[in-house]
């Protein structure tokens, strides 16, 4: 299966027009790292976790909270 394909097969929650857009940010998010050149692995607590849950914040439904670990769970 081809990258594409298997970007295009993820899941994202969703409710009528509710959406959760966890998954698509925390790629676009490691994507956009890879191609300022780090390397293969994150460390989420300490690379990944602030910077999704200020894109959540920013592009996702307003929310109480903001949790950027659920597509993990």
């Amino acid at each position: 299966m081809e990258l594409v394909d298997k970007i295009n097969a993820i899941s994202q929650w969703r409710r009528g027009d509710e959406r959760a857009p966890h998954k698509p940010l925390m790629l676009l998010y490691v994507l956009s790292e890879y191609k300022k050149g780090h390397e293969r692995l994150f460390h989420y607590a300490q690379e990944v976790d602030r910077p999704v849950k200020a894109l959540l914040m920013r592009y996702g439904p307003a929310r109480s909270t903001y949790n950027p670990h659920y597509p993990f769970w």
